[in-house]
C-alpha cells in the first residue's frame, strides 16, 4: 500500500495534469528526466489521453512553447566566483563548487526541493524557482526543527527578473530537515550533517544556481565570449556612471526596468541626471566582476566601493541583463547590498585598485588596460558630526545610496514578507521629563553698534571674535567713485558698479554671512543706524529696530546653519542692493528665501548696510542643505544601527531625543524601558539597512530606508524604517521613528516564512 501511494504521488507530481494550471506564458522546457516516466495511458486510461490531445490542439502557442525544455544550467570559465552552490532538481542533488583553477566540485549531497516539479510562478505553488540567486543571511535559532532542522540560509527570491516575469512568492531558503528528507514547499533541503559541513561556507552573497539539470562533469565550459562581454559591459557602465555621463542610461532597457524595479525608469533617470549636475565628483571601484547565466538572463556582480562629494559607501552591486530585439545586452534590474567588504579601509590606506579587464580591440595580443575612472585621485574628507558651516556649492536634491531607486519620498511598502509587525510590549506611557539641556548663550546683538564694520573673514576660516578691530576703507586704496570729495562733485554722485566696487561688495556680503552663521554680535558693525532707510534709492521698509529684533531672535537659538548662493548686485542711486538665495536652519526649523541688503559707502570709504529685507520663498535650496548634512546624518544612522545590533542599550538610547516617539511609545524613558525588557529575553542578532534616502522636512531631516531584522529567538522581519532626525547643536538625534512591514501570510509565523 505504501509503495502504491508513493508511486501515485510521484506520478501526479510530475504529470502534465499536476502542472497544467501553472504553465508560464513564456518559453519553458519540455518534460524530461523524472517526468518522462509518466505514462498517461497506463495511469489514467484513453479518456484522459483524448482530453490531453484536444488540449494540446487548442492551447495557445505560448503554452506549447512553455514545454520546450527545462532549464539546464551552464557554468562558464569566465568570471566565476570563488565558490558557488548548484542544485540539480532533476537528480535532487546539492553541489558545492570551489574555484581552484578551474572550478572544482567539493561536495555533492542528496537534497529535496518543492513538492511539485517546474519553475516557481506564484505564492504557495509548492515549486522551487529556477534561476540565479544569492544567500542573504543565516537564521540560526527559533526554527521548527522538524521542518527546518534549526539552520536556514535565506535567498533573494524573487530577483528583479522574477518580478519582471510576474512571479510571486517569497521565503526560499536552503535548510535541513529534522527527521529525514521529504519534499519542501519550495525550499532546498539537505541533511543535518550536510548543512553542518557546508553551512559555514554559505556566506552572504554566495551565488546559488537552481536548475532542472546541472552537469558537474562539464564544469566549467569554455566561454563563447558572452561572459567576457558582460564583464566589460559592467565596467563600461561603471565608467559612464563615474563620468556622470548620460551614456550610462543607454545600458538600460527602460520598459523592462520599470516593470522589474520599484521605480519607473523615467523617475530613476531624472534623479540621476540631477545628481550628475550637482555632484562635484563620483568615484567607483569594482573588485573582480563575476558573471553567471540564468534562464533567459545573465547576472554580473562585484564588490563595489562608491565615493562622491556627498557620501561614501561599499557593498555588493548586481546587474541583471537581457538581450533586446537588437541583440544587445541591456540592464533590466539591479540590486545593491551595503556590506563591509574592506574596500573603504583599503581606500583610506591608498591600497584600493579597480579590476583591470581586457579591452576589446583588433589586436588580440594587446595587454590588458586598467579601466578609465575619470575621477580625482584623493578621497574626500568625511563630514563632521556637527552642523556644517555655510558654503556655496552645487548640491543634490535628494541624498540617497548610489543608484538605489525610490518612486516617491514616502516610504514604499516592503517587497518581501518576513513576518508580522514588531511586537509592542506594554502600554503607552507618557514620557518622563528629561533634564533640560543648557544651550550655549549667544553674544548680545546690537548692544553697542560700532562705527566701523567688521573685517572680512576668508572662506573656510572661523569668524573672528566680536571685539576684533575693524578694517576700514582707509586702510586700502579706495576706488575713484568713493574717494572723490563731495565738495568737488558739487552734488551726490550716483554709484557705478565698477570691478573694484563689486569686489568690495562680495567681501562685505561674505563678512555678513560669516558673522550671521557664527551668531556673532559683531554683525552690528556692518549696519548704519543713522542712515538706515534714509539713503536715496533705498526702498522704505522695516526700520533698524525691526532688523535688530529679527537677528536677535535667530541668534538666541542653540545653533544656526546658513546655506548661501552667490549674490547679485544692482545699483539704486546712492546704494547698491545685494540679493542672494538663502536657507536658514535652526532649532525652530528650516526656512528659505531671498535675502536683500542695501549697502552705502560712507565718508570713511567703508560699506555699511542702510536697509535689509528677507522674503520667504521656495527656492529649491533643500538640496544644498542635504549635502552639507548627509555625511553626519549617515554616520549617525550607522552608529545607531551598530548599537542596536550589538544590544548596547546606553549607546542605543544616546541617539534619541528626550521627547522622541517610537511606534507609539512617547519619551526616551519609555523607549528605554521597553528595550530593556525586550532585550532581557531576546537579543538582536542582525540589523541591516539599505536604500537610505534623506529628504528635507520643516522639522529636520526625514530618513527612510529598507530594514532587515532578526533576533536570538529566530524571529525576523523586513520592511521600511522612517525616521525624523533633528540637530540639537551637538549631534543629530532621533525625534520620531516609525516602521512599516508587509503583513505576514495567513497562519504563518516569522519563523515559518521559508519555502513559500
Amino acid at each position: 500500500m505504501k509503495s502504491f501511494r508513493t508511486q501515485a504521488t510521484t506520478c501526479w507530481r510530475f504529470s502534465l495534469a499536476g502542472n497544467w494550471w501553472n504553465w508560464p506564458a513564456e518559453a519553458r522546457p519540455p518534460l524530461s528526466g523524472r517526468a518522462a516516466a509518466f505514462r498517461p495511458a497506463a495511469a489514467f486510461g484513453p479518456a484522459l489521453l483524448l482530453a490531453l490531445a484536444l488540449f494540446f490542439c487548442f492551447a495557445p502557442m505560448s503554452a506549447r512553447r512553455a514545454l520546450a525544455e527545462n532549464w539546464q544550467a551552464s557554468l562558464y570559465n569566465e568570471g566565476l566566483p570563488s565558490h558557488l552552490v548548484a542544485v540539480d532538481k532533476n537528480r535532487q542533488t546539492f553541489l558545492f563548487f570551489e574555484k581552484k583553477s578551474p572550478l572544482k566540485l567539493k561536495y555533492a549531497f542528496p537534497c529535496v526541493t518543492g513538492q511539485l516539479a517546474g519553475d516557481k510562478q506564484t505564492l504557495n505553488d509548492l515549486r522551487t524557482p529556477e534561476g540565479i540567486y544569492f544567500v542573504e543571511y543565516k537564521i540560526a535559532s527559533g526554527l521548527d526543527f522538524k521542518e527546518y532542522g534549526g539552520i536556514a540560509y535565506t535567498l533573494n527570491y524573487p530577483n528583479p527578473v522574477d518580478r519582471l516575469r510576474g512571479k510571486t512568492g517569497h521565503g526560499i531558503w536552503i535548510h535541513s530537515k529534522g527527521f529525514g528528507l521529504v519534499p519542501t514547499r519550495g525550499c532546498v533541503a539537505i541533511g543535518l550533517k550536510e548543512i553542518e559541513t557546508v553551512g559555514p561556507q554559505l556566506l552572504p552573497g554566495t551565488a546559488v544556481v537552481l536548475a532542472e539539470k546541472v552537469d558537474e562533469r562539464n564544469v566549467p565550459r569554455p566561454d563563447n565570449g558572452t561572459a567576457r562581454e558582460l564583464r566589460r559591459l559592467m565596467q563600461h557602465w561603471s565608467n559612464a556612471w563615474a563620468a556622470r555621463s548620460r551614456r550610462m542610461f543607454e545600458y538600460y532597457d527602460a520598459e523592462a526596468y520599470s516593470r522589474a524595479m520599484p521605480e519607473t525608469f523615467a523617475a530613476f533617470r531624472g534623479n540621476k541626471e540631477r545628481l550628475f549636475k550637482m555632484l562635484t565628483f563620483i568615484k567607483i571601484y569594482n573588485r573582480e566582476i563575476h558573471v553567471l547565466e540564468g534562464p533567459g538572463y545573465w547576472v554580473t556582480w562585484s564588490e563595489q566601493f562608491y565615493t562622491a562629494s556627498n557620501l561614501s559607501t561599499e557593498g555588493v552591486r548586481r546587474l541583471y541583463w537581457q538581450r533586446g530585439k537588437d541583440k544587445k545586452f541591456r540592464i533590466v534590474g539591479m540590486e545593491w547590498t551595503p556590506r563591509d567588504v574592506g574596500m573603504l579601509a583599503d581606500f583610506k590606506k591608498g591600497r584600493l585598485v579597480a579590476e583591470a579587464l581586457p579591452v576589446a580591440t583588433d589586436a588580440s595580443s594587446e595587454a590588458p588596460l586598467p579601466p578609465r575612472l575619470d575621477m580625482p585621485e584623493t578621497a574626500p574628507e568625511s563630514g563632521a558630526a556637527g552642523a556644517p558651516a555655510a558654503r556655496p556649492a552645487k548640491k543634490l536634491p535628494v541624498v540617497s545610496e548610489p543608484l538605489v531607486p525610490r518612486r516617491t519620498p514616502a516610504p514604499p511598502p516592503a517587497e518581501v514578507n518576513w513576518g508580522g509587525k514588531p511586537r509592542l510590549e506594554g502600554r503607552e506611557e507618557r514620557a518622563e521629563q528629561a533634564p533640560a539641556q543648557t544651550a550655549p548663550q549667544p553674544p548680545e546683538v546690537f548692544a553697542e553698534p560700532a562705527a566701523q564694520p567688521v573685517p572680512d573673514t576668508p572662506r573656510g576660516q572661523a569668524p573672528e571674535a566680536p571685539d576684533t578691530p575693524a578694517v576700514t576703507r582707509q586702510d586700502q586704496a579706495a576706488p575713484e567713485v568713493a574717494a572723490r570729495p563731495a565738495a568737488e562733485a558739487g552734488q551726490p554722485q550716483a554709484l557705478e558698479l565698477t570691478a573694484e566696487l563689486r569686489a568690495d561688495l562680495e567681501q562685505a556680503v561674505r563678512t555678513w554671512n560669516t558673522a550671521f552663521a557664527a551668531r556673532s554680535g559683531s554683525i552690528a558693525r556692518l549696519y548704519d543706524p543713522a542712515l538706515y532707510n534714509r539713503v536715496p534709492g533705498v526702498p522704505r521698509g522695516a526700520g533698524y529696530a525691526t532688523a535688530r529684533r529679527e537677528l536677535e531672535r535667530l541668534f538666541r537659538g542653540a545653533w544656526l546653519t546658513a546655506i548661501n548662493r552667490p549674490p547679485r548686485f544692482e545699483v539704486h542711486g546712492q546704494a547698491v542692493a545685494s540679493r542672494w538665495e538663502q536657507l536658514i536652519a535652526g532649532p525652530g526649523g528650516v526656512t528659505q528665501g531671498l535675502r536683500t541688503l542695501w549697502w552705502h559707502r560712507g565718508e570713511d570709504g567703508s560699506l555699511r548696510i542702510v536697509a535689509s529685507d528677507f522674503r520667504a520663498a521656495e527656492l529649491e535650496l533643500d538640496a544644498d542643505y542635504l549635502e552639507d548634512v548627509s555625511a553626519a546624518v549617515s554616520a549617525t544612522l550607522e552608529s545607531w544601527r551598530k548599537a542596536w545590533e550589538a544590544g548596547r542599550l546606553d549607546d542605543y538610547m544616546a541617539f534619541y531625543a528626550a521627547d522622541a516617539v517610537q511606534q507609539g511609545r512617547r519619551g526616551a524613558q519609555n523607549i528605554r524601558r521597553q528595550k530593556q525588557s525586550l532585550w532581557a529575553r531576546v537579543r538582536p542578532t542582525l540589523v541591516q539597512l539599505s536604500g537610505l534616502r534623506l529628504v528635507m522636512d520643516r522639522r529636520g531631516i526625514r530618513a527612510d530606508m529598507n530594514q532587515i531584522y532578526a533576533d536570538s529567538a529566530g524571529h525576523g522581519d523586513r520592511g521600511v524604517k522612517t525616521m525624523l532626525l533633528r540637530f540639537d547643536g551637538t549631534q543629530w538625534r532621533i525625534q520620531r521613528e516609525d516602521w512599516a512591514a508587509r503583513p505576514a501570510a495567513p497562519g504563518a509565523s516569522p519563523a515559518q516564512e521559508g519555502g513559500r
